[in-house]
């Protein structure tokens, strides 16, 4: 019995018990990870004499212990020489494979049943197979078809298949570089264990979670697991127990990337185990969320086979009691009633009009994976997003530059070097080029502005002078390139030196000419104890500034050091700063204050703060030893020039899909790992911020469900969120009715993507986990594609209650008129089977894919969400379905009696019944172009193309089956006299004029006296055909299902969030001591919840 096996009962993470890990790994808590890493029981003698350990119930955390080599002995390790290669393959034999479990997928033949399971398809099917067996092959070729082609479609336009947790597989390290038995050794990953020794170098992805044993220079790029938009930089001190995901500097995590430095660590948590695992389960545990438009044709179909079966048992009686029919000709003729009234072209209509929609979404970058997702967007309430690479371009940019003479405000975003300058009120002309200014003026009045308030050229000169050390002190680079005529600027190396670098080419540096005229001759690399990089570069005359011949012969034996860093770390070592914004003037005294001030004050912006100096050293000193401890100890040597503040700020076009959204009442919730200051100050920019009011994953995670329900709407910006945290944020707004779309590009947004009511993933900076948990995916990263794609979704309902509108009631009048003829003892139907399937399969077909093709009404992106679960057939759709449907068979059993008493021919007579039917499609179909609206209006001549070719082709289908010999006959016709074709154009008229003036009355004076009556038969309907029935209700949020890594394998103990004990909990409180005001107010709502 394997290690694991023993543990089976023990173990809280566990996830197949006695199975083991043969094959894939399992998701362990701590205890279980030391205590198969010993090779030991929980608490007793094994047989084979293994020493038993006993483990405290509430353990330390592995990020939470002081020293990284207690973790190398708990995990009975070495950190020198690593696992023996005996002992590895023990803890792989035990451990299993550092793999993630995949999820179950759906076969040919499930998906099949997904979409056979259908009751409108089975009355279908059970139709087809009578028809079938009385030899009635037309309408069973037919029925048939309709079937195939229904399934066909809904086959090739949904993948069903969840392909998330294949996603991240792609993700994980493919090698690693390990220390076993002393000797470095590459191995695959998926062979790593706990307890194995790793070492990473730029450039390498994590290939398990690790804790940090030594580090030099350490950067982890971690925005897909924490949203956290610059590289971490790692430290060997742990962190608080209860600390954030993106606060463990000591930790690696798998799947993140290595962009600088080198480090020595224990591998802690393999496959399921890891943080990368956990989400994997969550994304192969969360369900998809019922779709409302699917819900409700569900109910819709219950409904349909009720009437079906009632109406046709009826009609089978009556003909053959009251019409004398044969038993066998009686049940042929319910049989075709029951067909008549489904309307079987319905699914494939749907289907066609979201299909419609997906293509007009795929145009505007939004491409639907789920075609019911294109219906959802159309009833967002909340659009809950992700901020790095969503709402930002993840691309970091210098926003404000900070001189001890003026504060610059940097506009334009991104590494495209596309924006200006404005001081104190001013701009400068390179402002002028179309970009949005940086406090959100129209671009339109920038060339204005830049006119009447321009810079000197002393005055760009200067600053182009200032930022020469931005450019120097820097060792990445932005390279430009031309792709089928766009420009794109590609960043390498660390993104706050590509800001720095496109804040230069803003100011009109060329850096080129920059580098070969001041070459550098000596540098000291960034290091995260220092906290600062120094280069030195022989002395020039400054490229901006103009200088004689003779000047610039006089400093060529001069060197200046240029240093950038942390402003805590540098301002200590100035004794002076730049005087006048000129860099040629004798520098004056250091204000200390003044610069403490100006950092404190961007820093309260949630701008990251960078300052960069300068100093000018002896000519003839030797630069061989040049280091960061050489630089401390010249004491105060430095001369401060400026701070930099740089941000990943909102994309421009986000912030005007915003107020769109905001116009439509639509909410837009930030929900982001970045830190609160950061995530506050975007919230600001975007116009979500409110009142200020942020809360933080730790804060949220120490609250229950109805303290979170309590918070959630009226909070707009998270931060600090774990994947945890953006789930349980889904599942309360879905609790409180609410209608969320979840947008982001992480593996850390994938629970929450796929949770939501649409999943909104990014295409380019998107990861394919986040791609394939999505429904719905934007090709250009654009938030504003979202409203575009709200807008559609808008339009698609509006369609799809227009074809019900239009179908219902003529397809019930189909059938009612062959009823009602029973009823009223005639002896032969107006309408024969066949004639019925014509009419419902194609003219009602060619006529409703029409109306999905109708453009958006004007007013739709200015209503306020339809409200959740408001029903498709609606008492509008009712009554119009009683209304029109029997005002139709008036008229075709009325034209049917009337040409019988004028003695005219049965084929005659049905086919001016025929003509009737299909003329009265026709011009209900041009009503129903506009719901309420009246189409007698030059409007109904516009927008809408396809209608105009149907009802073309649908009168000229009628003259054909009419007038065409052998044709008409097959179809039990003849050609009509012109005095039938009279009575058909009059019906025509009768039916749109009665139907123009319904809908003039209809609210005003209708609806008051159906209301009641249509209410009172709503409560006393079963509640298996309401809408509500089967509905999923969420009882409560989400408890996160991360257990095993982020609660019990981190802290050695399953989650219990125990709210009324906050006020208690003193390292809760200490880790919430960044944000005073807020833990408070959730201690407070938890107790309110709580009594």
């Amino acid at each position: 019995m394997s290690a694991l096996d023993r543990l089976s009962r023990h173990s809280k993470g566990l996830a197949r018990g006695s199975k083991g890990l043969a094959k894939t790994s399992t998701a362990l808590d701590k205890k279980s990870i030391v205590s198969i890493a010993k090779n030991s029981t929980l608490g007793s003698a094994s047989a084979d004499g293994h020493v038993s350990v006993n483990i405290e119930a509430d353990e330390v955390p592995w990020h939470a212990i002081t020293d990284a080599e207690e973790v190398v002995q708990e995990l009975a390790s070495n950190s020198t020489d690593g696992l023996s290669i005996k002992e590895a393959e023990r803890r792989l034999n035990d451990f299993g494979p550092n793999a993630l479990t995949p999820p179950a997928k759906p076969g040919f033949l499930k998906r099949l049943w997904h979409h056979l399971n259908n009751v409108l398809i089975f009355v279908l099917f059970a139709a087809a197979v009578i028809k079938g067996a009385l030899q009635s092959w037309p309408e069973f070729g037919l029925v048939l078809l309709v079937i195939i082609i229904n399934t066909a479609i809904g086959m090739l336009q949904e993948g069903k298949a969840e392909k998330a947790a294949e996603a991240i597989k792609a993700m994980l390290s493919p090698n690693a570089l390990v220390i076993r038995a002393g000797e470095q050794q590459t191995i695959p990953a998926d062979e790593l264990v706990p307890g194995d020794i790793v070492l990473l170098k730029s450039g390498d992805k994590v290939p398990a979670d690790l804790r940090l044993i030594t580090c030099t220079n350490l950067q982890v790029q971690e925005a897909m697991l924490t949203g956290e938009s610059v590289p971490v930089s790692k430290v060997l001190s742990p962190a608080p127990a209860a600390a954030s995901l993106g606060d463990r500097k000591c930790m690696c995590y798998s799947a993140t990337a290595v962009t600088s430095g080198q480090a020595r660590a224990v591998v802690v948590a393999t496959g399921d185990s890891a943080e990368i695992g956990q989400i994997n389960k969550m994304v192969n545990t969360v369900d998809n969320v019922r779709n409302n438009l699917v819900h409700q044709l569900e109910i819709l179909g219950r409904w349909l086979s009720v009437m079906v079966l009632i109406v046709g048992v009826i009609t089978l009686l009556l003909a053959v009691y009251r019409g004398g029919n044969s038993f066998r000709l009686a049940f042929a003729s319910a049989v075709s009633v029951a067909v008549a009234i489904i309307p079987e072209g319905l699914p494939a209509m749907v289907t066609v009009v979201l299909a419609i929609g997906t293509t007009v979404m795929a145009k505007n970058n939004a491409i639907i994976r789920q075609l019911p997702a294109v219906e959802t967007l159309g009833s967002l309430d909340v659009i809950c997003s992700d901020k790095t690479g969503t709402l930002t371009k993840n691309e970091m940019t210098v926003v404000s530059i900070r001189t001890a003479e003026r504060l610059y405000t940097v506009s334009g975003v991104g590494y495209a070097p596309k924006g200006g300058f404005s001081i104190e009120g001013k701009t400068s002309r390179l402002a002028a080029s179309g970009d949005v200014a940086a406090d959100g003026a129209d671009a339109s009045a920038a060339p204005a502005a830049a006119a009447a308030n321009a810079c000197s050229a002393n005055e760009l000169h200067a600053l182009q002078a200032l930022l020469e050390g931005a450019t120097l002190c820097n060792d990445s680079v932005l390279s430009k390139s031309n792709e089928d005529g766009k420009e794109s600027y590609t960043p390498l190396g660390a993104p706050t030196e590509v800001a720095l670098l496109t804040v230069c080419e803003k100011a009109g540096i060329n850096q080129k000419q920059l580098k070969a005229a001041k070459p550098r001759v000596a540098s000291v690399p960034f290091e995260s104890e220092h906290k600062f990089m120094a280069t030195v570069h022989e002395q020039g005359p400054p490229i901006a500034a103009a200088a004689s011949a003779a000047a610039a012969a006089a400093q060529q034996r001069k060197r200046i050091i240029f240093v950038k860093g942390a402003p805590d770390r540098l301002l200590p070592l100035c004794k002076s700063q730049v005087a006048g914004d000129d860099v040629s003037m004798p520098a004056a005294p250091l204000d200390l204050g003044f610069w403490q001030e100006q950092q404190a004050q961007l820093s309260s912006k949630g701008l990251r703060v960078l300052a960069l100096c300068r100093a000018e050293l002896p000519a003839d000193e030797d630069l061989t030893g040049l280091n960061a401890a050489t630089n401390l100890s010249r004491g105060r040597f430095l001369s401060m020039v400026m701070l930099l503040a740089i941000l990943d700020p909102p994309r421009e076009e986000a912030v005007t899909a915003i107020k769109v959204a905001h116009r439509a009442g639509i909410q837009v919730k930030m929900i982001t790992g970045d830190h609160a200051l950061t995530a506050l100050a975007i919230g600001g920019m975007l116009g979500i911020a409110g009142s200020g009011q942020v809360f933080t994953g730790p804060e949220i995670d120490r609250i229950d469900d109805g303290a979170l329900r309590a918070i959630v709407l009226s909070c707009n910006v998270y931060a600090r969120a774990s994947p945890e945290n953006k789930l349980r944020i889904v599942r309360a707004l879905q609790e409180l009715k609410k209608t969320v779309a979840m947008t982001g590009d992480g593996v850390n947004d994938a629970p929450a993507l796929k949770a939501a009511d649409v999943g909104v993933a990014m295409g380019i900076t998107g990861t394919d986990v986040s791609k394939e948990a999505a429904k719905m995916v934007l090709a250009d990263d654009n938030f504003a594609s979202i409203v575009a794609a709200v807008k559609e979704g808008r339009r698609v309902w509006d369609n799809i209650r227009k074809i019900l509108v239009f179908n219902l009631p003529v397809n019930l009048a189909q059938g009612l008129s062959v009823l009602y003829s029973y009823i009223l003892g005639s002896p032969n139907p107006p309408l024969t089977a066949l004639q019925v399937l014509l009419v419902n399969l194609v003219t009602s077909v060619t006529l409703g894919l029409a109306l999905a093709a109708e453009p958006a009404e004007p007013d739709v992106m200015d209503r306020p969400p339809r409200r959740p679960n408001k029903r498709l057939v609606g008492k509008l759709l009712l009554w119009r379905c009683f209304f029109v449907c029997h005002l139709v068979v008036v008229l075709v059993l009325g034209m049917f009696e009337w040409a019988l008493t004028t003695r005219l021919s049965l084929g005659q007579a049905r086919a001016e019944a025929f003509n009737v039917l299909v003329g009265a499609q026709v011009v209900y179909f041009i009503t129903c172009r506009f719901l309420k609206a009246s189409t007698f209006h030059p409007r109904v001549f516009r927008g809408n193309k396809v209608a105009y070719a149907s009802v073309l082709t649908t009168l000229l289908l009628m003259v054909f089956l009419t007038f065409t010999p052998g044709v008409n006959r097959f179809f039990a016709m003849e050609a009509l006299l012109g005095v039938q074709v009279a009575r058909v154009a009059v019906c025509m008229v009768v039916i749109y004029a009665v139907v123009e003036v319904e809908k003039a009355l209809v609210d005003p004076v209708l609806m008051p006296m159906i209301r009641p009556v249509l209410s009172f038969l709503e409560n006393i309907t079963p509640r298996w055909l309401t809408v509500e029935h089967s509905k999923p209700l969420f009882t409560k949020c989400m408890q996160a299902p991360r257990t095993k890594s982020f609660r019990a394998q981190m802290r050695g103990k399953s989650r219990n969030p125990k709210p009324a004990s906050i006020a208690d909990d003193s390292k809760g409180a200490a880790a919430a001591a960044a944000e005073p005001g807020q833990l408070p107010q959730l201690t407070e709502l938890a107790a309110v919840h709580h009594d």
